[in-house]
């Protein structure tokens, strides 16, 4: 990955933007990484799967959720426990 500092960036913008549609630039500040120039299209797929990841993420919780449901009992079944314990008594 190409690597420029922010001023540089600044100077040669329109190489970081020729760099950028071949691959990923980072953009320094400080020295530090600060930035990361990449094309649409590179940006679009980096969306596309981060939604697609955040999508099979949510529907893992709804299978667990829905697991954890069949396997609990139902209100009506803790209230009939509740009353046998209670008429025992």
């Amino acid at each position: 990955m190409n690597t420029f500092t922010s001023n540089d960036a600044k100077q040669k913008f329109g190489e970081v933007i020729e760099l950028a549609l071949q691959e990923p630039v980072s953009i320094t500040r400080h020295g530090r990484p600060s930035v990361v120039v990449t094309s649409d299209a590179d940006y679009r797929e980096l969306l596309e799967f981060k939604y697609s990841r955040l999508q099979e993420e949510v529907a893992k919780g709804f299978d667990s959720f829905k697991d954890a449901r069949k396997s609990s009992p139902s209100v009506d079944e803790i209230a009939a426990k509740v009353l046998k314990k209670a008429s025992k008594h």
